[in-house]
């Protein structure tokens, strides 16, 4: 009676080890498959195949477009008190001369650092709040070039 408990545990002790080197062996394939599939795409939009994916953020909004740094902005908040912001983003425009475009760049982040001012740490809690912030943010920037900011885009927000 003891042999035949015995081969009954290691027999279940052989199929638990089958099961792992099958599932390991799964694990491995899917793993091959999936990088070898992302390595080919990422060869194709290295060679500009037309099927692949867009290579970078200019191309989404067209060629005559450029990125420009806003300075970091700080500042409190209006509630709760001793709460400071820190912002820092980017707005797309159009083809802009240097000079025009550091002086439209520099107005919004001053009108960003007084909005910021106006707002409330849980105006701008959670996803819908930062939804909320991102579109008062890109009317303002709009607003204040005469539409010549297609985007502003927020890289980072920290309240603290």
């Amino acid at each position: 009676m003891e042999q035949s408990e015995g081969r009954a545990a290691m027999g279940s002790g052989m199929q638990w080890l089958v099961a792992f080197l099958l599932l390991t062996v799964v694990s491995a394939a899917a793993g091959l498959l999936s990088s070898s599939h992302l390595l080919s795409t990422a060869q194709r939009a290295a060679d500009g195949h037309p099927d692949a994916p867009e290579r970078s953020a200019a191309s989404a909004y067209g060629a005559s477009v450029r990125f420009r740094k806003i300075a970091p902005v700080i500042t409190n908040l209006a509630a709760p008190s001793g709460a400071w912001i820190r912002m820092e983003g980017s707005v797309v425009t159009d083809q802009l001369n240097e000079e025009e475009a550091s002086i439209l760049v520099a107005r919004i982040g001053q009108d960003i650092a007084s909005y910021l001012r106006t707002v409330s740490a849980t105006q701008i809690e959670g996803a819908r709040g930062l939804q909320y912030l991102r579109e008062d943010l890109n009317e303002r920037a709009a607003i204040r070039s005469g539409g010549k900011v297609r985007e502003l885009i927020i890289e980072t927000l920290v309240v603290q």
